[in-house]
């Protein structure tokens, strides 16, 4: 390829993931900006805003007058770091000991686990033992069912099963024992792999919100998904929070609409995954890879 065509395919080749880039943008950007908007300029520009003239935090206010909000986000921290927690335990336990060749019945353990990722148990299934289990109403409702995942089971395996057996080797013949081995010599060095393994959960727990719907009736657990699942569902959420406001509720410059509140949540329900995520990055890339590559 001559130096005018390499220069020329760079360019559209930067067009296009430009333009690509912008696409991925524009909804972002477009939930920010509404967020930031109050009723008055709503109106005004026809709804749709990319790009807010007179930025305000009303949104935000109103949707943190309540408890609500506050409430939600606090019962999804616990369920997040909670639920990620012992799902890293189990699945580490259950990856190490399955990742040993010479285990009886190493197998057929493989084998069920790779079933239970295509099928599932079913919906009704699984709700009625949640209940014979009496968990509905609880916070282990939304983290027993998925306690163990299967996926992560069989990565995190192909990941022990890539670290070299000398290792192994020298540490038996130190004296240390299975539970030494795990936990000073495997565990540090699939380090890597289960913080992609921990993402992927913490990002799953904090964006469920069908399990709580069908497991919980008391709002004490409701997670911050379901809280923006139920606004974009009503039709009176923005007279609810407009009412809430101390003075000049009638002002459509001290009221917001209800477009704005949704999306304030929206950015509420999002914002702390975004500030997690770039300091998980690094064991991100670098798990996903040594898990997928075989030694």
């Amino acid at each position: 390829m001559s130096n005018g065509n390499e220069k020329v395919y760079q360019a559209v080749s930067s067009a296009i993931v430009l333009g690509l880039t912008l696409l991925s943008a524009i909804p972002l950007i477009y939930v920010i900006s509404m967020s930031l908007v109050n009723e008055q300029e709503w109106i005004d520009r026809g709804g749709f805003i990319l790009w807010p003239q007179n930025p305000t935090l009303i949104a935000y206010e109103r949707l943190f007058q309540g408890t609500a909000v506050l409430q939600a986000l606090s019962a999804t921290v616990v369920r997040t770091v909670l639920g990620t927690a012992l799902v890293l335990l189990m699945t580490t336990l259950a990856a190490y000991v399955l990742s040993k060749r010479n285990l009886p019945g190493r197998k057929p353990m493989l084998f069920f686990i790779l079933v239970t990722i295509l099928i599932g148990g079913g919906l009704i299934p699984t709700y009625l033992v949640v209940r014979d289990l009496h968990l509905l109403d609880s916070v282990w409702a939304l983290i027993l069912p998925g306690l163990v995942d299967s996926w992560s089971v069989l990565v995190l395996k192909q990941f022990f099963e890539n670290i070299p057996g000398e290792l192994e080797e020298s540490a038996v013949i130190d004296g240390a024992g299975e539970v030494t081995l795990m936990c000073k010599i495997m565990i540090p060095m699939a380090a890597p792999a289960m913080a992609a393994i921990g993402l992927f959960i913490g990002v799953a727990h904090w964006n469920s919100w069908f399990d709580a719907l069908i497991y919980l009736d008391d709002s004490k657990w409701h997670p911050i998904q379901l809280l923006i699942r139920n606004m974009f569902s009503s039709s009176e959420i923005g007279a609810q929070f407009n009412n809430a406001g101390q003075h000049n509720a009638f002002n459509p410059v001290n009221r917001v609409s209800a477009e704005s509140l949704k999306m304030a949540l929206v950015v509420i329900g999002t914002l702390p995954i975004l500030c997690v995520y770039p300091f998980l990055q690094k064991h991100f890339m670098k798990g996903m890879y040594l898990g997928a590559v075989k030694g």
